[in-house]
């Protein structure tokens, strides 16, 4: 249990929250380049939660522990936490890792503001001072106002502390010296810690950069943590070292367990990574394909995204190939025979198409769709009349010799360790750059850690047969190595599609692949395995770290044949409703921004007015005002020429951030301006009422009046982003006949266990599908729906019938246009010839807060619908209920209690 600190942390965190006790600062997500993910955002909350209690004497904690997945974007942690620190006086920051190639990447995401993965805002700037971030092989000795980072492997470190050189600093400098440790792949901090004898490394050696994995480890825990961390136990009291470690894999060793389990921030590994959706699938394709062919094979993917890519409008979608050799001279070679099979293929090279059930595995399990897919590359082909000379001209321009890297530096004299130029990492780590023509990397093992990459959808073993050196107990290095590759590749690529969050998988109901995007969300790995000795022993290991997952299955969920046969199902229309562009936006935005700002003046809080915490908890019952004098200043009409600069610096400052509101692309896009002076013009009867402990508004200093205007302009986004849209969801006008929505089978995913359940639900006449399998909330439903039924059919009602819902029929909130997929759908027809269509949604309780604008939209339906629609001679009656909550614990205003509400509809027949 790494992760009983975390837990901790979490209770904690709920009540402070609640509390109003801690927030991530306007510090950290002002000067940061990107917007925080979900779980970036609950790191950080866990974190701060921390250092209220280390404040609070709770603790005196100096080493902690990030466990979070590759690419659940560690390094934006770091640079929140650089930020913070600094705030907190630190100057002096560490960056350490085993691996020069994670040094060179980190030292861009953090130093070099050209740079595509630059974490931080264009200026950074704290208690109104530009800071300044510097890379430095010295700590100076009056940083003043800039962050200085050391990046440094452990090699080079350990070698700079034990041998003395001019401008580096020596261990005696470092101990006197307060500084934050960022430690990257920290399960290479535990070499010590896994030994039953702890021993010491003989610290006058030497490393050289081709040191063991076993003496860098070593030189790491004592190096790091002994000699600073510790200070080299010359100090204890007064340190105030802080040591961060971040990595997606803690060893599961007893003694490593006991170490971190009151270290662990925050805990958010790979299956709970995968599991979120927030990576791509694994597609295993094992096959007896010999190389010419697999790598054709893989080609033939690259273009097909390519297309699937451009026919659903998806721009720049470029995706990189990647092929494995087992050693560095087999990688030259290989490398040599694709730039030749480029230069000759021809149409011929495809013909082993024609018997590609002959040649790859077929398999039932999800990651291993390798023949489903080939087939629907080959339908696609056919389907669109595509001859194969538009193919072989995409590869042919596309893999050149200039568009492939082999990582392997001419000048390397090294046989058996790769090595990579600056110029070679420098496109390494910048794969998703639209300019970047990198389309294929040929590589043994220098891809394994470290590296960031989001657009590798393909993986070519060129070697064949099995990996040597493993056991029934232990799997062989490169096997190993091989994963280690696979998590580098699963990483996701975003993309925008609809209104689909574009940083986490969207076709996870699509798993055969039907609209074709499904491509665009999986890893590819090809081998060569006529006996399957190999892929048994990689997929152990996938299996092992929770890559595949062999608990589910797919399932087809259909209307049952004596439904179909109804006339109910033949004839009954469905009403929906589609989304749309928002054409009044702007009018909207300004109609808003106006009605808004007469009456609402934003409340800042001079610094010289500052409460403490303190403050508060000493006398809750009384004003806060009474400790300090109250004076407010109501200022309006910032238009003339000195408020226009605080006005347009604030502006400047704000449109740093990337994803911000404050860019002029994404102001025209809430206004019809030309020019941020018509931008003023918009926010000129804007009023800041400033409360301070001065007599005099000119007293208050221009850094309270450039943040008093900044918290004016993040609260008009704020509100913006909150209620003005760029899509909207239409009336529910148009209809269609039920079976034209839910004709096909639908399959899905699903547990093993679920599937053996028996519910008696599915036997019922009314319930529509074949099998009924749900959520506890949801069976909780059906169970409580029967007596429901039953009081409807005592009304004479007719065509009583309840489908659910697996996530084919969409409907769009009115206000914002974002989908939702209610649970069920319940149709009758009462004695009146009315037909009646009823959404239903069931919600635990743990998802409720979450999915509050669901109930709000289902209310708004329910609202607008009262009168009855007459369509082709028929009236229909369409409505919702509340959300069904087997706890009746909604925490928020509903339109009615969802039994009482269906009363109401049965009152009606």
């Amino acid at each position: 249990m790494t992760d009983l600190y975390c837990k901790e942390l979490e209770n904690q965190k709920d009540a402070l929250k609640t509390a109003d006790l801690i927030q991530i600062p306007n510090y950290i997500t002002a000067n940061l380049k990107y917007e925080f993910y979900e779980w970036q955002k609950e790191a950080i909350e866990n974190f701060l939660t921390s250092e209220y209690m280390r404040k609070k004497n709770k603790h005196n904690k100096r080493h902690f522990m990030f466990n979070m997945a590759t690419g659940s974007g560690k390094t934006l942690i770091m640079a929140a936490l650089i930020l913070y620190y600094y705030k907190e006086g630190y100057r002096n920051f560490l960056f350490i890792v085993n691996r020069n190639n994670i040094v060179d990447k980190t030292e861009k995401n953090f130093i070099d503001n050209t740079h595509n993965k630059y974490l931080f805002a264009k200026n950074i700037i704290i208690d109104n001072k530009n800071v300044k971030i510097e890379k430095v092989d010295l700590f100076s000795t009056n940083p003043q106002n800039n962050i200085e980072i050391k990046f440094s492997s452990i090699q080079k470190l350990h070698n700079d502390i034990l041998n003395v050189k001019e401008n580096i600093n020596n261990l005696e400098d470092l101990i006197k010296r307060d500084i934050i440790i960022l430690a990257d792949e920290g399960h290479h901090l535990n070499s010590n810690t896994k030994k039953i004898k702890q021993y010491e490394m003989d610290f006058e050696t030497t490393l050289s950069e081709n040191a063991s994995d076993k003496d860098i480890e070593k030189a790491w825990e004592n190096t790091i943590v002994n000699k600073i961390l510790n200070k080299d136990g010359k100090t204890n009291a007064k340190n105030k070292n802080v040591l961060i470690e971040f990595t997606a894999t803690i060893p599961e060793d007893k003694s490593v367990i006991e170490k971190y389990k009151d270290k662990t921030i925050y805990k958010f590994d790979l299956i709970n990574f995968l599991r979120a959706g927030y990576t791509k699938e694994i597609n295993l394709i094992s096959s007896s394909l010999n190389k010419e062919q697999r790598i054709i094979h893989a080609m033939l993917f690259n273009w097909y995204r390519h297309k699937i890519a451009i026919d659903n409008k998806i721009p720049n979608f470029k995706g990189v190939v990647l092929f494995k050799s087992k050693t560095i001279e087999d990688s030259k070679k290989d490398y040599d025979f694709f730039l030749s099979l480029i230069q000759r293929i021809d149409k011929k090279d495809f013909n082993f198409l024609e018997n590609i059930k002959n040649d790859i595995t077929d398999s039932d399990n999800i990651y291993e769709q390798g023949l489903q897919r080939t087939e629907q590359v080959i339908n696609y082909i056919k389907k669109n009349n595509i001859d194969y000379e538009e193919i072989i001209n995409f590869i042919k321009s596309n893999f050149e010799e200039k568009n492939i890297i082999i990582t392997n530096s001419k000048n390397n004299k090294a046989k058996n360790k790769e090595k990579t130029d600056e110029i070679t990492d420098n496109l390494l780590n910048n794969l998703e750059d639209k300019n970047n023509i990198i389309r294929a990397i040929f590589t043994v093992e220098r891809l394994t850690e470290g590296w960031d990459v989001l657009n590798l959808f393909d993986i070519v073993r060129l070697a064949e047969g099995q990996n040597e050196g493993g056991n029934n107990n232990k799997p062989a290095k490169a096997t190993v190595q091989e994963k280690q590759l696979i998590g580098r590749g699963i990483r996701y690529y975003p993309f925008k599609f609809e209104d689909k969050i574009p940083y986490k998988r969207k076709f996870d109901d699509d798993y055969n692949n039907k609209s074709g995007l499904r491509v665009l969300e999986e890893l590819n790995y090809y081998t060569y395995d006529k006996n399957s000795r190999y892929i048994s022993e990689l997929k152990k290991e996938l299996r092992k770290e929770g890559y595949i997952d062999d608990r589910k299955v797919l399932y087809s969920f259909f209307v049952k044949d004596e439904i179909k046969n109804t006339e109910f199902y033949k004839n009954t229309k469905i009403f929906y409703n589609e989304q749309k562009e928002n054409t009044n936006k702007k009018k909207y935005s300004q109609d808003f921004i106006f009605n808004y700002l007469k009456d609402n003046p934003v409340v800042y809080q001079c610094k010289s007015f500052f409460i403490t915490e303190t403050d508060i908890i000493a006398d809750s019952q009384k004003n806060k005002s009474e400790n300090k004098i109250n004076k407010s200043f109501e200022i309006k009409n910032y238009n003339d020429k000195y408020y226009k600069h605080i006005f347009y610096k604030a502006v400047n400052k704000l449109s740093a951030k990337e994803d911000g509101l404050f860019t002029f692309k994404k102001l025209k896009d809430y206004f019809d301006i030309e020019s941020f002076d018509e931008l003023l013009e918009i926010f000129k009867d804007f009023k800041i009422k400033f409360i301070d402990g001065k007599m005099n508004f000119g007293d208050i200093d221009a850094e309270d009046k450039l943040n008093a205007i900044i918290l004016f302009l993040e609260s008009m986004s704020e509100l913006l982003e909150q209620n003005i849209f760029d899509k909207i969801g239409s009336e529910f006008e148009k209809s269609k006949l039920l079976k034209e929505f839910f004709d096909s089978p639908k399959e899905k995913l699903i547990s093993k266990d679920k599937l053996k359940e028996n519910n008696s639900i599915e036997n019922e006449k009314w319930y529509m599908l074949n099998k009924c399998i749900g959520t506890s909330e949801e069976i909780t439903f059906l169970n409580e729906l029967v007596s429901y039924i039953k009081e409807i059919e005592n009304k004479k009602a007719k065509d009583i019938y309840v489908l659910k819902n697996e996530e084919v029929y969409k409907i769009y909130n009115f206000k914002d246009g974002q989908g939702f997929q209610p649970d069920f759908l319940l149709f009758f027809k009462d004695k009146t010839e009315k037909y009646y269509q009823i959404f239903i949604e069931a919600k635990g309780e743990h998802l409720i807060k979450k999915d509050e604008w669901k109930n709000e939209f289902l209310k708004e339906i329910n609202l607008k619908y009262k009168n009855v629609i007459t369509k082709e001679n028929k009236n229909y009656r369409l409505t919702a209920l509340p959300m069904f909550n087997n706890d009746n614990k909604l925490p928020f205003e509903t339109f009615n209690n969802f039994a009482e509400e269906f009363n109401n509809i049965i009152n009606e027949i």
